[in-house]
């Protein structure tokens, strides 16, 4: 599931000054005030953009309230991770493992560090989702980095340009004041572009020791994390499951569910030597066979819950996929199941 760390939902929400009553905002992403304290839980991605979108209604146009979260955050409260960056040797390698490890706070993006002419570029790439609370998001992203650099750096470091790809309405002075530089929208990207030698400076507490001792630590937590997620594919089928009885999705409709772009999608299936096709056929077989064995449903309404227009199309399937007609597949294992010997 894409997901961020409930950290920006609950400083999300402490920002809504003109919603006091914050009972509903912890009602959108269905947590507690106690449980979004913990860093480590995990908020989806459509929850979280519903949440800043109920914010944004409450200040607009003047929208200043996910500058004001970007502004309050803090190394020491992205735990290792956050440290990590602090005791750097320079921003330049702080960003570098920024990029390697910031998928343990953000499972959304994929982020990018890299010199590009003569300027450093930390870059951003998320899912196309034409939404406010998406761009909002995005905002908010790029302003914690820089506060995280400034914070490093101890000075107030400016980049060069910064770059949106989403078109925005609303004042735009509180990313004036937070950037130092008015940014670009519509542009091919998100980015900050940072002078080369403003990314060359030490960073104020940084030590080396240090810094490779936390970055042992956080490949491990890399590799739990990692050994905790489930398999991608199993996501993906698990969301075409809940949307068969609607018809067979479309992969960009799956691909924006799951909060990413159609390209990053196919890149991913593709990485596990999987197509979208043969996922919804994986969805089609497992939700099937649930059907057929563990409900009353009959087998035209099987056929209609499982993305077939005819019944005769979805046995065909499923004889495929089983051996046998869902007829004959019922049968059998009801009479197993009572302890009568298959007829097979």
């Amino acid at each position: 599931m894409t997901a961020v760390s409930a950290m920006y939902a609950r400083k999300q929400i402490e920002q809504a000054v003109k919603l006091p009553d914050k009972a509903p905002l912890y009602k959108i992403i269905d947590f507690t005030p106690e449980q979004v304290q913990d860093p480590a839980v995990m908020v989806p991605i459509a929850a979280y953009l519903s949440l800043i979108e109920a914010i944004a209604q409450s200040e607009w146009p003047d929208l200043q309230f996910h500058m004001r979260t970007s502004q309050s955050m803090r190394c020491d409260e992205f735990g290792v991770f956050g440290l990590a960056f602090k005791s750097a040797p320079t921003v330049r390698q702080g960003l570098q493992r920024l990029q390697q490890y910031v998928r343990l706070h953000n499972r959304v993006s994929e982020f990018a560090a890299e010199p590009e002419g003569g300027a450093y570029v930390w870059s951003m790439k998320g899912p196309a989702v034409a939404r406010l609370g998406s761009a909002l998001s995005n905002e908010a992203a790029m302003a914690t980095t820089l506060v995280l650099c400034r914070e490093a750096t101890q000075t107030a470091l400016t980049p060069t340009k910064v770059e949106f790809s989403h078109t925005r309405e609303g004042s735009k002075a509180a990313l004036l004041d937070h950037f130092g530089v008015m940014p670009e929208f519509d542009a091919t990207r998100d980015a900050i572009h940072f002078d080369m030698a403003e990314v060359e400076q030490p960073c104020a507490v940084g030590d080396a020791a240090i810094w490779q001792y936390l970055t042992a630590h956080l490949d491990q937590a890399l590799e739990e994390e990692d050994s905790k997620a489930r398999p991608f594919d199993a996501l993906v089928v698990e969301e075409i499951t809940k949307l068969l009885s609607g018809g067979v999705p479309q992969l960009a409709e799956v691909a924006g569910i799951m909060g990413l772009g159609e390209r990053t999608f196919q890149r991913r299936l593709s990485e596990r030597g999987q197509t979208f096709q043969a996922l919804v056929d994986e969805a089609r077989h497992q939700l099937a066979k649930q059907l057929v064995l563990g409900s009353s449903y009959s087998l035209i309404e099987i056929a209609f819950l499982t993305g077939f227009s005819e019944q005769s199309a979805f046995s065909r399937a499923f004889k495929r996929w089983s051996g046998m007609s869902p007829r004959a597949y019922r049968q059998a294992e009801q009479g197993e199941s009572l302890g009568a010997p298959a007829t097979r």
